[in-house]
């Protein structure tokens, strides 16, 4: 009967041990895989807010480069019809002093030759007469100097005008072709950043899949593993004199 009772403690001592073991093991592997994907899902949210990130940032300067180059489409389109406006009226302008010079001229030409070609009968003029035709024709003279200036500033203005509207056109154009290229090039970031946010939201979710299988498989651990009072260790001692003890009793009674 002692015999019995010493390797019933045993096969207990031993089953216990096994399962110890199994523990010990158990707990630690999947201690080490609970904290080797949490690290993992860090990194990878990690990731993911820097896509985020990235993507709120890149969207933000694309919408205000696509606002500038509306902006600089209306400016030119503004320009454009105010160029059209002043070159209309720079032409009106034009034909009325031009003519208006040309008429003066004219004029003076008739005048000039009238009484030049009068000769001697001039001479016979009165003095009022010739009063009056010098006041005249320093009159048309006026008038044609005149015309002749403003025609003058009416062309420098326009070719001045000319010369900002080409620069202006030229400017724009620059800054169309270096603003689409940005747009288009942090279009393409924003594409790559969704193609590798998706990417790690697939990784995210496998790995929090795998984490929480080890998360589940430490639980159902955790009821026969978890530490115990006494300890294994006390369990073990104790049962160890227990066994102790009855091997002597057993030597005592063999003898």
């Amino acid at each position: 009967m002692v015999e019995d009772i010493i390797a019933n403690l045993q096969q207990q001592a031993a089953e216990e041990a096994t399962q110890k073991a199994f523990c010990d093991e158990e707990l630690s592997t999947n201690q080490k895989k609970k904290e080797k994907k949490e690290g993992k899902l860090e990194k990878v949210d990690a990731r993911i807010e820097k896509a985020e990130a990235g993507i709120a940032k890149l969207s933000g300067q694309i919408a205000t480069l696509s606002t500038e180059l509306a902006e600089i489409k209306s400016a030119v389109k503004v320009a454009t019809d105010l160029r059209h406006a002043e070159n209309a009226s720079y032409r009106t302008a034009e034909t009325d002093f031009s003519e208006s010079q040309e008429a003066c001229a004219q004029a003076l030409e008739v005048l000039r030759e009238y009484y030049e070609g009068a000769g001697a009968s001039f001479a016979q003029v009165d003095q009022a007469a010739k009063r009056d035709a010098s006041g005249i024709i320093g009159l048309l003279e006026v008038a044609e100097s005149d015309f002749a200036k403003m025609l003058a500033d009416a062309r420098t203005t326009e070719n001045a005008a000319v010369d900002d509207f080409k620069k202006l056109t030229a400017d724009s154009k620059l800054s169309t072709a270096t603003k689409s290229a940005e747009q288009k090039g942090k279009e393409s970031e924003v594409k790559s950043l969704k193609t590798a946010l998706a990417n790690s939201s697939e990784d995210s979710e496998g790995i929090s899949t795998e984490l929480d299988a080890v998360l589940q498989y430490l639980a159902e651990l955790k009821p026969q593993c978890e530490t115990k009072v006494p300890s294994y260790a006390e369990i073990k001692a104790k049962r160890q004199q227990e066994i102790e003890g009855l091997k002597d009793a057993l030597e005592i009674l063999s003898e």
